[in-house]
Protein backbone atom coordinates (compact mmCIF):
# COMPACT_ATOMS: atom_id res chain seq x y z
CA UNK A 1 0.00 0.00 0.00
CA UNK A 2 1.58 3.30 -1.23
CA UNK A 3 4.75 1.23 -1.94
CA UNK A 4 4.76 -0.09 1.72
CA UNK A 5 4.14 -3.75 2.38
CA UNK A 6 1.10 -4.66 4.43
CA UNK A 7 2.07 -7.00 7.26
CA UNK A 8 -0.57 -9.78 7.82
CA UNK A 9 -2.39 -9.28 11.10
CA UNK A 10 -1.29 -5.71 11.50
CA UNK A 11 -4.17 -4.40 13.64
CA UNK A 12 -2.93 -0.84 13.58
CA UNK A 13 -3.56 -0.67 9.90
CA UNK A 14 -7.11 -1.87 10.46
CA UNK A 15 -6.41 -4.25 7.58
CA UNK A 16 -5.68 -7.95 7.78
CA UNK A 17 -4.67 -10.46 5.11
CA UNK A 18 -4.96 -14.16 4.95
CA UNK A 19 -1.64 -15.98 5.48
CA UNK A 20 -0.06 -16.56 2.06
CA UNK A 21 -0.58 -20.13 1.11
CA UNK A 22 2.39 -22.47 1.35
CA UNK A 23 0.85 -25.33 -0.60
CA UNK A 24 -0.39 -25.57 -4.13
CA UNK A 25 -2.92 -22.75 -3.70
CA UNK A 26 -2.09 -19.93 -6.09
CA UNK A 27 -4.48 -17.25 -4.74
CA UNK A 28 -4.26 -14.94 -1.75
CA UNK A 29 -7.02 -12.52 -0.64
CA UNK A 30 -6.68 -9.11 1.01
CA UNK A 31 -9.71 -8.49 3.29
CA UNK A 32 -10.76 -4.90 4.09
CA UNK A 33 -13.32 -5.27 6.94
CA UNK A 34 -14.28 -1.57 7.20
CA UNK A 35 -13.37 1.60 5.37
CA UNK A 36 -11.15 3.89 7.36
CA UNK A 37 -8.63 6.65 7.12
CA UNK A 38 -5.69 4.19 7.00
CA UNK A 39 -6.89 2.08 4.12
CA UNK A 40 -7.01 4.75 1.41
CA UNK A 41 -4.26 4.62 -1.19
CA UNK A 42 -2.76 2.70 -4.07
CA UNK A 43 -2.62 -1.08 -3.77
CA UNK A 44 -0.33 -3.62 -5.56
CA UNK A 45 0.51 -7.26 -4.99
CA UNK A 46 3.24 -9.78 -5.73
CA UNK A 47 4.14 -13.34 -4.96
CA UNK A 48 7.19 -15.60 -4.45
CA UNK A 49 7.85 -19.17 -5.53
CA UNK A 50 9.85 -21.65 -3.47
CA UNK A 51 12.29 -23.37 -5.85
CA UNK A 52 14.55 -25.79 -3.97
CA UNK A 53 14.36 -23.93 -0.72
CA UNK A 54 15.28 -20.55 -2.15
CA UNK A 55 12.90 -17.66 -2.86
CA UNK A 56 13.52 -15.79 -6.10
CA UNK A 57 12.84 -12.08 -6.15
CA UNK A 58 9.14 -11.37 -5.86
CA UNK A 59 7.08 -10.61 -8.93
CA UNK A 60 5.24 -7.40 -8.31
CA UNK A 61 2.08 -6.33 -10.21
CA UNK A 62 1.81 -2.55 -10.34
CA UNK A 63 -1.40 -0.56 -10.53
CA UNK A 64 -4.57 -0.07 -8.42
CA UNK A 65 -6.83 -2.94 -7.46
CA UNK A 66 -9.40 -1.73 -9.94
CA UNK A 67 -6.95 -2.48 -12.71
CA UNK A 68 -7.10 -6.23 -12.03
CA UNK A 69 -7.56 -6.59 -15.74
CA UNK A 70 -3.77 -7.05 -15.98
CA UNK A 71 -3.07 -10.73 -16.20
CA UNK A 72 -0.66 -12.43 -13.80
CA UNK A 73 1.84 -14.11 -15.93
CA UNK A 74 2.30 -17.16 -13.77
CA UNK A 75 4.01 -20.03 -15.46
CA UNK A 76 1.96 -22.88 -14.06
CA UNK A 77 -1.40 -24.03 -15.42
CA UNK A 78 -3.15 -23.91 -12.04
CA UNK A 79 -2.72 -20.11 -11.80
CA UNK A 80 -4.16 -19.56 -15.28
CA UNK A 81 -7.23 -21.70 -14.52
CA UNK A 82 -7.84 -19.82 -11.27
CA UNK A 83 -7.70 -16.45 -13.03
CA UNK A 84 -10.13 -17.73 -15.66
CA UNK A 85 -12.73 -18.31 -12.88
CA UNK A 86 -11.85 -15.20 -10.89
CA UNK A 87 -12.06 -12.54 -13.60
CA UNK A 88 -15.85 -12.90 -14.30
CA UNK A 89 -16.55 -12.42 -10.60
CA UNK A 90 -14.51 -9.23 -10.48
CA UNK A 91 -15.93 -7.83 -13.75
CA UNK A 92 -18.54 -5.54 -12.03
CA UNK A 93 -15.72 -3.81 -10.22
CA UNK A 94 -14.27 -2.82 -13.58
CA UNK A 95 -17.59 -1.18 -14.62
CA UNK A 96 -18.67 0.50 -11.35
CA UNK A 97 -15.63 1.21 -9.22
CA UNK A 98 -16.48 1.36 -5.56
CA UNK A 99 -15.02 4.43 -3.94
CA UNK A 100 -13.19 3.98 -0.71
CA UNK A 101 -15.23 5.79 1.94
CA UNK A 102 -13.93 7.27 5.15
CA UNK A 103 -15.44 6.36 8.47
CA UNK A 104 -17.08 9.80 9.04
CA UNK A 105 -19.57 9.54 6.14
CA UNK A 106 -21.98 12.45 5.44
CA UNK A 107 -25.48 12.07 6.94
CA UNK A 108 -28.17 10.17 5.04
CA UNK A 109 -30.58 11.97 2.68
CA UNK A 110 -34.40 11.64 2.65
CA UNK A 111 -36.05 9.66 -0.14
CA UNK A 112 -39.69 10.50 -0.99
CA UNK A 113 -42.35 9.66 -3.62
CA UNK A 114 -44.37 12.33 -5.38
CA UNK A 115 -47.47 10.10 -5.33
CA UNK A 116 -47.51 7.54 -2.59
CA UNK A 117 -49.73 4.52 -3.18
CA UNK A 118 -49.89 1.22 -1.39
CA UNK A 119 -49.69 -0.42 -4.81
CA UNK A 120 -48.96 0.82 -8.34
CA UNK A 121 -50.29 -0.16 -11.74
CA UNK A 122 -48.16 -0.87 -14.81
CA UNK A 123 -47.65 2.30 -16.82
CA UNK A 124 -48.12 4.77 -13.93
CA UNK A 125 -45.44 7.43 -13.60
CA UNK A 126 -43.51 7.52 -10.30
CA UNK A 127 -40.97 10.16 -9.26
CA UNK A 128 -38.45 9.52 -6.44
CA UNK A 129 -36.77 12.58 -4.93
CA UNK A 130 -33.54 12.31 -2.92
CA UNK A 131 -33.10 15.31 -0.59
CA UNK A 132 -29.71 15.91 1.07
CA UNK A 133 -29.78 17.64 4.47
CA UNK A 134 -28.73 21.26 4.67
CA UNK A 135 -26.03 22.52 4.32
CA UNK A 136 -24.33 19.49 2.81
CA UNK A 137 -22.45 20.05 -0.44
CA UNK A 138 -23.58 17.63 -3.14
CA UNK A 139 -21.93 16.69 -6.42
CA UNK A 140 -24.45 14.03 -7.43
CA UNK A 141 -26.97 11.39 -6.38
CA UNK A 142 -27.27 7.64 -6.76
CA UNK A 143 -30.39 5.50 -6.44
CA UNK A 144 -30.33 1.85 -5.44
CA UNK A 145 -32.94 -0.79 -6.17
CA UNK A 146 -33.43 -4.08 -4.36
CA UNK A 147 -35.99 -6.72 -5.34
CA UNK A 148 -36.68 -9.50 -2.88
CA UNK A 149 -33.55 -11.05 -1.38
CA UNK A 150 -31.26 -9.93 -4.18
CA UNK A 151 -28.37 -7.54 -3.60
CA UNK A 152 -29.05 -3.83 -4.20
CA UNK A 153 -28.10 -2.48 -7.61
CA UNK A 154 -27.45 1.05 -8.81
CA UNK A 155 -30.23 2.56 -10.92
CA UNK A 156 -28.85 4.55 -13.82
CA UNK A 157 -30.46 7.95 -14.25
CA UNK A 158 -29.61 11.02 -16.34
CA UNK A 159 -27.21 13.66 -15.05
CA UNK A 160 -27.07 12.08 -11.59
CA UNK A 161 -29.75 14.48 -10.38
CA UNK A 162 -31.90 14.30 -7.26
CA UNK A 163 -34.99 13.05 -9.09
CA UNK A 164 -35.51 9.60 -10.55
CA UNK A 165 -38.55 9.18 -12.81
CA UNK A 166 -39.86 5.67 -13.35
CA UNK A 167 -42.69 4.04 -15.24
CA UNK A 168 -44.09 1.40 -12.92
CA UNK A 169 -43.85 -2.15 -14.23
CA UNK A 170 -43.24 -5.57 -12.83
CA UNK A 171 -39.56 -5.38 -13.79
CA UNK A 172 -38.77 -2.39 -11.57
CA UNK A 173 -40.96 -3.20 -8.57
CA UNK A 174 -39.08 -3.37 -5.28
CA UNK A 175 -37.43 -1.28 -2.57
CA UNK A 176 -35.44 1.87 -3.33
CA UNK A 177 -32.84 3.88 -1.41
CA UNK A 178 -30.57 6.74 -2.40
CA UNK A 179 -27.32 8.47 -1.43
CA UNK A 180 -25.48 11.63 -2.44
CA UNK A 181 -21.77 12.14 -2.98
CA UNK A 182 -19.21 14.91 -3.47
CA UNK A 183 -15.66 15.26 -4.69
CA UNK A 184 -13.17 16.09 -2.00
CA UNK A 185 -9.36 15.91 -2.14
CA UNK A 186 -9.55 14.32 -5.59
CA UNK A 187 -11.70 11.53 -4.33
CA UNK A 188 -15.39 10.72 -4.02
CA UNK A 189 -17.04 10.85 -0.62
CA UNK A 190 -20.49 9.13 -0.42
CA UNK A 191 -23.22 9.66 2.19
CA UNK A 192 -25.00 7.04 4.15
CA UNK A 193 -28.01 5.46 2.44
CA UNK A 194 -31.43 7.06 2.82
CA UNK A 195 -34.59 5.57 4.16
CA UNK A 196 -36.18 2.95 1.91
CA UNK A 197 -39.41 3.35 -0.04
CA UNK A 198 -41.38 0.51 -1.58
CA UNK A 199 -42.88 0.47 -5.08
CA UNK A 200 -45.07 -2.66 -5.36
CA UNK A 201 -46.61 -3.17 -8.80
CA UNK A 202 -49.77 -5.20 -9.48
CA UNK A 203 -51.54 -6.09 -12.69
CA UNK A 204 -54.53 -3.99 -13.77
CA UNK A 205 -57.80 -5.92 -13.14
CA UNK A 206 -59.00 -7.77 -16.21
CA UNK A 207 -61.68 -6.19 -18.41
CA UNK A 208 -65.35 -6.93 -17.64
CA UNK A 209 -67.99 -7.96 -20.16
CA UNK A 210 -70.66 -5.45 -21.18
CA UNK A 211 -73.97 -6.87 -22.42
CA UNK A 212 -77.30 -5.45 -23.63
CA UNK A 213 -80.76 -6.74 -22.78
CA UNK A 214 -82.58 -7.20 -25.04
CA UNK A 215 -79.72 -7.59 -27.54
CA UNK A 216 -80.61 -5.89 -30.83
CA UNK A 217 -78.98 -4.37 -33.88
CA UNK A 218 -81.49 -1.52 -33.88
CA UNK A 219 -83.56 0.08 -31.12
CA UNK A 220 -86.53 2.44 -31.32
CA UNK A 221 -86.99 5.56 -29.25
CA UNK A 222 -89.01 4.91 -26.14
CA UNK A 223 -87.78 1.32 -25.80
CA UNK A 224 -85.96 0.30 -22.62
CA UNK A 225 -82.51 -1.27 -22.59
CA UNK A 226 -80.49 -2.74 -19.73
CA UNK A 227 -76.68 -2.54 -19.69
CA UNK A 228 -74.95 -5.11 -17.49
CA UNK A 229 -71.25 -4.92 -16.58
CA UNK A 230 -69.95 -8.34 -15.50
CA UNK A 231 -66.43 -8.67 -14.00
CA UNK A 232 -64.46 -11.86 -14.56
CA UNK A 233 -65.62 -14.79 -12.48
CA UNK A 234 -63.99 -15.03 -9.07
CA UNK A 235 -63.32 -11.31 -8.61
CA UNK A 236 -65.21 -10.75 -5.37
CA UNK A 237 -63.60 -7.43 -4.33
CA UNK A 238 -65.61 -5.18 -6.67
CA UNK A 239 -66.53 -1.87 -5.01
CA UNK A 240 -68.38 -0.08 -7.82
CA UNK A 241 -69.08 0.06 -11.54
CA UNK A 242 -69.21 2.85 -14.10
CA UNK A 243 -70.55 3.10 -17.64
CA UNK A 244 -69.10 5.31 -20.35
CA UNK A 245 -70.37 6.50 -23.69
CA UNK A 246 -68.05 7.00 -26.67
CA UNK A 247 -65.48 9.77 -26.03
CA UNK A 248 -65.71 9.20 -22.30
CA UNK A 249 -69.06 10.76 -21.48
CA UNK A 250 -70.30 9.26 -18.21
CA UNK A 251 -73.93 8.21 -18.57
CA UNK A 252 -74.58 7.10 -15.00
CA UNK A 253 -73.87 9.85 -12.46
CA UNK A 254 -74.42 7.63 -9.45
CA UNK A 255 -72.16 4.89 -8.11
CA UNK A 256 -73.95 1.65 -8.84
CA UNK A 257 -74.32 -1.40 -6.65
CA UNK A 258 -72.58 -4.71 -7.19
CA UNK A 259 -75.29 -5.68 -9.65
CA UNK A 260 -73.40 -3.61 -12.20
CA UNK A 261 -76.50 -2.81 -14.27
CA UNK A 262 -78.34 0.30 -15.40
CA UNK A 263 -81.65 0.80 -17.23
CA UNK A 264 -82.79 3.73 -19.31
CA UNK A 265 -85.35 4.60 -21.96
CA UNK A 266 -83.73 5.28 -25.29
CA UNK A 267 -83.65 8.61 -27.10
CA UNK A 268 -82.08 9.47 -30.45
CA UNK A 269 -79.05 11.00 -28.73
CA UNK A 270 -78.37 7.68 -26.96
CA UNK A 271 -76.95 6.19 -30.17
CA UNK A 272 -73.25 5.38 -29.83
CA UNK A 273 -70.67 3.00 -28.37
CA UNK A 274 -70.58 2.12 -24.69
CA UNK A 275 -67.98 0.57 -22.39
CA UNK A 276 -67.81 -0.11 -18.66
CA UNK A 277 -65.27 -0.80 -15.97
CA UNK A 278 -65.21 -1.71 -12.29
CA UNK A 279 -63.08 -0.88 -9.28
CA UNK A 280 -61.45 -3.15 -6.72
CA UNK A 281 -59.91 -2.13 -3.38
CA UNK A 282 -56.75 -4.15 -2.65
CA UNK A 283 -54.24 -2.96 -0.05
CA UNK A 284 -56.18 0.22 0.69
CA UNK A 285 -56.18 1.64 -2.85
CA UNK A 286 -59.18 1.65 -5.23
CA UNK A 287 -58.00 0.42 -8.63
CA UNK A 288 -59.98 0.60 -11.89
CA UNK A 289 -60.09 -2.33 -14.27
CA UNK A 290 -59.38 -2.32 -17.97
CA UNK A 291 -62.41 -1.03 -19.90
CA UNK A 292 -64.70 -3.60 -21.45
CA UNK A 293 -64.99 -4.20 -25.15
CA UNK A 294 -67.42 -1.62 -26.59
CA UNK A 295 -71.00 -2.42 -27.51
CA UNK A 296 -72.99 -0.36 -30.00
CA UNK A 297 -76.50 1.05 -29.58
CA UNK A 298 -78.27 2.38 -32.67
CA UNK A 299 -81.53 4.27 -32.03
CA UNK A 300 -84.10 5.66 -34.46
CA UNK A 301 -87.69 6.85 -34.29
CA UNK A 302 -90.42 4.28 -35.01
CA UNK A 303 -92.65 4.82 -38.07
CA UNK A 304 -95.47 7.34 -37.51
CA UNK A 305 -98.79 6.15 -36.14
CA UNK A 306 -101.52 4.97 -38.53
CA UNK A 307 -105.14 6.10 -38.57
CA UNK A 308 -107.87 3.75 -37.30
CA UNK A 309 -111.45 4.25 -38.50
CA UNK A 310 -114.86 2.52 -38.03
CA UNK A 311 -117.54 1.73 -40.60
CA UNK A 312 -120.30 2.42 -39.65
CA UNK A 313 -119.25 4.80 -36.92
CA UNK A 314 -121.71 4.85 -34.01
CA UNK A 315 -121.45 5.96 -30.45
CA UNK A 316 -122.95 2.61 -29.42
CA UNK A 317 -123.59 -0.67 -31.21
CA UNK A 318 -126.27 -3.34 -30.90
CA UNK A 319 -125.50 -7.05 -30.67
CA UNK A 320 -125.33 -8.56 -34.14
CA UNK A 321 -124.40 -5.36 -35.97
CA UNK A 322 -121.43 -5.58 -38.36
CA UNK A 323 -118.56 -3.14 -37.90
CA UNK A 324 -115.33 -2.83 -39.93
CA UNK A 325 -112.09 -1.39 -38.53
CA UNK A 326 -109.60 -0.02 -41.10
CA UNK A 327 -105.94 0.73 -40.22
CA UNK A 328 -104.36 3.19 -42.66
CA UNK A 329 -100.57 3.67 -42.70
CA UNK A 330 -99.26 7.03 -43.92
CA UNK A 331 -97.26 7.17 -47.13
CA UNK A 332 -97.35 4.99 -50.19
CA UNK A 333 -95.39 1.93 -49.03
CA UNK A 334 -97.35 -1.29 -49.45
CA UNK A 335 -95.17 -3.92 -47.75
CA UNK A 336 -96.46 -3.30 -44.26
CA UNK A 337 -98.28 -5.83 -42.14
CA UNK A 338 -100.97 -4.89 -39.64
CA UNK A 339 -102.15 -5.95 -36.24
CA UNK A 340 -104.99 -4.75 -34.03
CA UNK A 341 -105.01 -4.46 -30.25
CA UNK A 342 -108.10 -4.98 -28.12
CA UNK A 343 -108.52 -3.76 -24.57
CA UNK A 344 -111.62 -5.00 -22.78
CA UNK A 345 -112.06 -5.56 -19.08
CA UNK A 346 -108.73 -7.41 -18.90
CA UNK A 347 -105.20 -6.92 -20.23
CA UNK A 348 -104.72 -5.88 -23.87
CA UNK A 349 -104.67 -8.67 -26.44
CA UNK A 350 -103.65 -8.85 -30.09
CA UNK A 351 -106.33 -9.39 -32.72
CA UNK A 352 -104.84 -10.65 -35.98
CA UNK A 353 -106.83 -9.83 -39.12
CA UNK A 354 -106.88 -12.34 -41.99
CA UNK A 355 -103.56 -12.28 -43.90
CA UNK A 356 -102.35 -9.53 -41.54
CA UNK A 357 -104.26 -7.03 -43.67
CA UNK A 358 -105.43 -3.52 -42.87
CA UNK A 359 -109.12 -4.42 -42.30
CA UNK A 360 -110.71 -6.16 -39.32
CA UNK A 361 -114.40 -7.12 -39.52
CA UNK A 362 -116.33 -7.75 -36.32
CA UNK A 363 -119.85 -8.72 -35.31
CA UNK A 364 -120.68 -6.55 -32.33
CA UNK A 365 -121.39 -8.43 -29.14
CA UNK A 366 -120.85 -7.97 -25.46
CA UNK A 367 -117.73 -10.18 -25.57
CA UNK A 368 -115.79 -7.93 -27.97
CA UNK A 369 -116.95 -4.54 -26.71
CA UNK A 370 -114.05 -2.31 -25.71
CA UNK A 371 -111.25 -0.11 -27.07
CA UNK A 372 -109.21 -0.88 -30.19
CA UNK A 373 -105.91 0.42 -31.58
CA UNK A 374 -103.73 -0.73 -34.46
CA UNK A 375 -100.15 -0.60 -35.75
CA UNK A 376 -98.22 -1.62 -38.85
CA UNK A 377 -94.87 -3.42 -38.92
CA UNK A 378 -92.26 -5.29 -40.95
CA UNK A 379 -88.96 -7.14 -40.47
CA UNK A 380 -85.84 -4.98 -40.61
CA UNK A 381 -82.30 -5.26 -39.17
CA UNK A 382 -83.04 -8.76 -37.86
CA UNK A 383 -85.97 -7.55 -35.79
CA UNK A 384 -89.55 -6.39 -36.07
CA UNK A 385 -89.92 -2.65 -36.66
CA UNK A 386 -93.37 -1.56 -35.49
CA UNK A 387 -95.04 1.83 -35.81
CA UNK A 388 -96.43 3.77 -32.92
CA UNK A 389 -99.99 2.76 -32.01
CA UNK A 390 -102.88 4.57 -33.60
CA UNK A 391 -105.40 6.62 -31.69
CA UNK A 392 -107.97 4.39 -30.02
CA UNK A 393 -111.56 3.85 -31.14
CA UNK A 394 -114.31 2.56 -28.90
CA UNK A 395 -116.92 -0.09 -29.72
CA UNK A 396 -119.48 -0.06 -26.89
CA UNK A 397 -122.23 -2.66 -27.24
CA UNK A 398 -125.63 -2.35 -25.55
CA UNK A 399 -128.85 -4.34 -25.65
CA UNK A 400 -131.88 -2.73 -27.37
CA UNK A 401 -134.58 -1.18 -25.15
CA UNK A 402 -137.23 -3.63 -23.90
CA UNK A 403 -140.53 -4.13 -25.75
CA UNK A 404 -143.31 -1.57 -24.95
CA UNK A 405 -146.93 -2.41 -23.97
CA UNK A 406 -149.99 -1.34 -26.01
CA UNK A 407 -153.32 -0.76 -24.17
CA UNK A 408 -156.85 0.58 -25.03
CA UNK A 409 -159.05 2.92 -23.08
CA UNK A 410 -161.63 2.09 -21.83
CA UNK A 411 -160.40 -1.40 -21.02
CA UNK A 412 -163.84 -2.86 -21.85
CA UNK A 413 -163.59 -1.48 -25.35
CA UNK A 414 -167.12 0.04 -25.02
CA UNK A 415 -167.16 3.72 -25.83
CA UNK A 416 -170.01 6.14 -25.68
CA UNK A 417 -171.11 8.05 -28.73
CA UNK A 418 -168.75 10.87 -29.59
CA UNK A 419 -165.96 9.58 -27.35
CA UNK A 420 -162.81 8.43 -29.27
CA UNK A 421 -160.93 5.20 -28.67
CA UNK A 422 -157.50 5.83 -27.10
CA UNK A 423 -154.57 3.44 -27.66
CA UNK A 424 -151.62 3.99 -25.26
CA UNK A 425 -147.93 2.91 -25.82
CA UNK A 426 -145.96 2.55 -22.57
CA UNK A 427 -142.17 2.02 -22.28
CA UNK A 428 -141.22 -0.20 -19.33
CA UNK A 429 -138.57 2.21 -18.06
CA UNK A 430 -137.79 5.90 -17.99
CA UNK A 431 -134.18 6.23 -19.17
CA UNK A 432 -134.13 9.81 -20.38
CA UNK A 433 -134.90 10.89 -23.91
CA UNK A 434 -137.44 8.67 -25.73
CA UNK A 435 -139.30 8.86 -29.04
CA UNK A 436 -142.52 6.87 -29.68
CA UNK A 437 -143.82 5.51 -32.98
CA UNK A 438 -147.28 4.02 -33.89
CA UNK A 439 -147.87 1.67 -36.77
CA UNK A 440 -151.05 0.74 -38.65
CA UNK A 441 -150.86 -2.36 -40.76
CA UNK A 442 -147.06 -2.21 -40.21
CA UNK A 443 -146.77 1.27 -41.73
CA UNK A 444 -145.74 4.14 -39.46
CA UNK A 445 -148.37 6.72 -38.65
CA UNK A 446 -146.98 10.23 -38.97
CA UNK A 447 -148.22 12.51 -36.16
CA UNK A 448 -150.80 15.03 -37.46
CA UNK A 449 -151.29 13.18 -40.76
CA UNK A 450 -154.85 14.29 -41.70
CA UNK A 451 -155.16 11.83 -44.56
CA UNK A 452 -155.09 8.93 -42.15
CA UNK A 453 -157.88 10.46 -40.13
CA UNK A 454 -155.92 9.35 -37.14
CA UNK A 455 -154.20 11.79 -34.83
CA UNK A 456 -151.39 10.59 -32.57
CA UNK A 457 -149.89 12.72 -29.88
CA UNK A 458 -146.40 14.04 -30.58
CA UNK A 459 -143.80 11.52 -29.39
CA UNK A 460 -142.27 12.91 -26.28
CA UNK A 461 -138.55 13.61 -25.96
CA UNK A 462 -138.70 14.36 -22.25
CA UNK A 463 -138.62 11.99 -19.31
CA UNK A 464 -142.21 10.70 -19.68
CA UNK A 465 -142.41 7.12 -20.92
CA UNK A 466 -145.90 7.01 -22.53
CA UNK A 467 -147.54 8.14 -25.75
CA UNK A 468 -151.28 7.99 -26.75
CA UNK A 469 -152.93 7.29 -30.15
CA UNK A 470 -156.41 8.91 -30.46
CA UNK A 471 -158.98 7.25 -32.81
CA UNK A 472 -162.03 9.50 -33.45
CA UNK A 473 -165.33 7.59 -33.28
CA UNK A 474 -166.66 9.03 -36.51
CA UNK A 475 -163.59 8.08 -38.53
CA UNK A 476 -164.26 5.87 -41.51
CA UNK A 477 -160.63 4.71 -41.78
CA UNK A 478 -159.83 3.68 -38.24
CA UNK A 479 -159.84 -0.08 -38.59
CA UNK A 480 -156.77 -2.23 -38.95
CA UNK A 481 -153.80 -3.70 -37.01
CA UNK A 482 -152.12 -1.29 -34.65
CA UNK A 483 -148.74 -1.56 -32.84
CA UNK A 484 -146.11 0.77 -31.39
CA UNK A 485 -142.46 1.11 -30.56
CA UNK A 486 -140.03 3.68 -29.13
CA UNK A 487 -136.39 4.83 -29.31
CA UNK A 488 -133.95 5.70 -26.54
CA UNK A 489 -131.09 8.20 -26.89
CA UNK A 490 -127.92 6.31 -25.85
CA UNK A 491 -124.75 8.37 -26.21
CA UNK A 492 -126.21 10.40 -29.04
CA UNK A 493 -127.57 7.44 -30.99
CA UNK A 494 -131.32 6.64 -31.04
CA UNK A 495 -131.73 2.93 -30.34
CA UNK A 496 -135.10 1.40 -31.41
CA UNK A 497 -136.99 -1.04 -29.22
CA UNK A 498 -138.83 -4.11 -30.50
CA UNK A 499 -142.46 -3.38 -31.51
CA UNK A 500 -145.32 -4.11 -29.14
CA UNK A 501 -147.91 -6.80 -29.67
CA UNK A 502 -150.51 -5.73 -32.30
CA UNK A 503 -154.15 -4.72 -31.59
CA UNK A 504 -156.76 -5.17 -34.38
CA UNK A 505 -159.65 -2.73 -34.66
CA UNK A 506 -162.65 -3.82 -36.79
CA UNK A 507 -165.81 -1.92 -37.80
CA UNK A 508 -166.30 1.54 -36.41
CA UNK A 509 -165.67 0.74 -32.79
CA UNK A 510 -165.02 -2.94 -32.76
CA UNK A 511 -161.85 -4.12 -31.17
CA UNK A 512 -160.99 -7.79 -31.24
CA UNK A 513 -159.80 -9.60 -28.22
CA UNK A 514 -160.16 -6.91 -25.57
CA UNK A 515 -163.65 -5.66 -26.92
CA UNK A 516 -165.17 -9.13 -27.42
CA UNK A 517 -167.97 -8.71 -24.80
CA UNK A 518 -168.97 -5.32 -26.17
CA UNK A 519 -169.20 -6.72 -29.72
CA UNK A 520 -171.26 -9.71 -28.56
CA UNK A 521 -173.78 -7.47 -26.85
CA UNK A 522 -173.99 -5.33 -29.97
CA UNK A 523 -174.72 -8.37 -32.15
CA UNK A 524 -177.37 -9.70 -29.78
CA UNK A 525 -179.07 -6.33 -29.55
CA UNK A 526 -179.01 -5.86 -33.30
CA UNK A 527 -180.47 -9.31 -33.87
CA UNK A 528 -183.32 -8.54 -31.47
CA UNK A 529 -184.24 -5.36 -33.29
CA UNK A 530 -183.93 -7.09 -36.66
CA UNK A 531 -186.30 -9.94 -35.69
CA UNK A 532 -188.86 -7.58 -34.18
CA UNK A 533 -188.81 -5.43 -37.30
CA UNK A 534 -189.48 -8.42 -39.57
CA UNK A 535 -192.42 -9.54 -37.43
CA UNK A 536 -193.84 -6.03 -37.56
CA UNK A 537 -193.60 -5.86 -41.38
CA UNK A 538 -195.17 -9.31 -41.92
CA UNK A 539 -198.09 -8.59 -39.60
CA UNK A 540 -198.72 -5.19 -41.16
CA UNK A 541 -198.62 -6.42 -44.76
CA UNK A 542 -200.68 -9.60 -44.30
CA UNK A 543 -203.28 -8.41 -41.97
Amino acid sequence: MDEAEIIPGNVGSEISTMEPGTGSTNISVLSIPQAGCNNIGEFTCGYEENRGGTHPPPCTQMGPVVELRAQLRAQNDELRMALTHLLPLLAPLLILPTPVIPADRPPAPTLSLDTRYTVYLPGERVTLTCSAPEPERVSGYRFFSQEGQQDPSVVQHPNGGARLELTAEKGNAGTYTCAYWRQESNREISSRNSNSVSIPVTDTPAAPTLSLSPPRWLYLTGESVRLTCSPPRGDEAVTRFQFYKYRGSIISPDVLSNSGATNFKLKLEDSGSYTCLYWIHPSGREIPSVKSAPVSISVRDPPPAPTLSLDPEYTVYLPGERVTLTCSAPGSELDWRYRFFYQGQQDPSVVQPPNEGARLELTAEKGNAGTYTCAYWRQESYREISSRNSSSVSIPVTDPPPQPALSVDPPSGVVSEGIPLLITCTAPRNTGQQRFHFYKDRAELIPGDVGSEINATEPRTVSMNTSVLRIPLNSSNNTGEFSCGYEENVGGRWIPSPRSWAVTVTGNVTVSARSFLWVRELVVGGSFFLINGLIFLVSHCCF
